[in-house]
């Protein structure tokens, strides 16, 4: 290889790289307080950790990477449970809270992932909330076409009682032809005025 490359020929130096003209993007994980769902259907309350115990890291602190957030402390509050007076107007209106009538009107579902249940209405409640709906919408569809075929049936003898009623009265009355020349002049009359 030596042969190949004549002698006394410097080799030139590698040129430093230019800076970038622009920065390089840059990408921070974003960091946000976990979210807290509310307590269902336990008395208990969560394990409270004190402020010394917050301190101190275990073992699984030690393992996580200084990139990823902290582990979230964060407790949710008991469920608020308001105090009620005993009144006559209050007492009046327990046996219909706790009735079980009432509860047996509703079933609750609960929400996939998580604890919360949502109270619904029995199927047979919302069935027949849709029957009756269904049969009112196609109660009034039918009676708006049956009140546009009477129009149409009951309109020629309507005009006639009121032709015979105006001509008792003594008032002229244009047939049906001269209405609808007055019409065409009328409109022709209103396209041949300039508008402005």
């Amino acid at each position: 290889m030596d042969k190949l490359l004549p002698p006394n020929i410097p080799i030139p130096t590698v040129p430093p790289l230019p800076k970038p003209a622009l920065d390089l993007p840059r990408v921070e994980v974003p960091s946000y307080p976990p979210i807290v769902l509310p307590y269902s259907g336990t008395t208990e309350a969560p394990p409270q950790t004190t402020s010394s115990e917050e301190q101190k890291p275990s073992s699984e602190e030690q393992k996580i990477p200084a990139a990823a957030p902290p582990p979230s402390t964060a407790v949710a509050p008991p469920p608020i449970q308001p105090e009620v007076q005993e009144d006559e107007s209050t007492s009046s209106l327990k046996p219909t809270l706790n009735n079980p009538s009432h509860l047996a009107e509703t079933t609750s579902i609960t929400l996939p992932g998580t604890d919360i249940q949502i109270p619904m209405p029995k199927a047979e409640i919302i069935s027949a909330a849709a029957t009756t709906s269904a049969i009112s919408v196609a109660a009034t569809l039918s009676a708006t076409a049956v009140f546009k075929h009477l129009v149409t049936v009951f309109k020629p003898a309507i005009t006639q009682a009121w032709k015979r009623v105006q001509k008792l009265r003594g008032k002229k009355v244009s047939t049906w032809s001269r209405q609808r020349l007055e019409s065409r002049r009328r409109k022709q009359a209103h396209k041949e005025t300039p508008v402005g």
